[in-house]
């Protein structure tokens, strides 16, 4: 899994309440509970967080696979399953 300095600064810049949750959205690539695949292509990790600073929220993660490798792009959260766009392509 690659997490690089521009999707660091992508996710600082553009969802800064993520930020603080870098070793989360690993977790979320390692042992997600639903993958979306979004309408451009790219895959969508997605686990449910109990706590954080804002509640209980779905954190998504953005990635794209390269070599057998997940790039991410970007990670965020959501309080509504229904506004992930895309299909589920897999379910715990």
């Amino acid at each position: 899994m690659t997490l690089s300095e521009g999707a660091r600064k992508h996710i600082r810049e553009r969802h800064p309440e993520v930020a603080r949750y870098e070793d989360s959205i690993k977790e979320v690539l390692e042992d997600p509970e639903m993958v979306f695949k979004g309408n451009t292509g790219r895959m969508k990790a997605v686990r449910y967080l109990d706590e954080t600073h804002l509640g209980p929220k779905y954190l998504v993660v953005a990635y794209r696979e390269e070599d057998c490798d997940k790039a991410i792009i970007t990670a965020y959260f959501t309080s509504n399953l229904k506004k992930i766009k895309g299909e589920v392509v897999w379910k715990a």
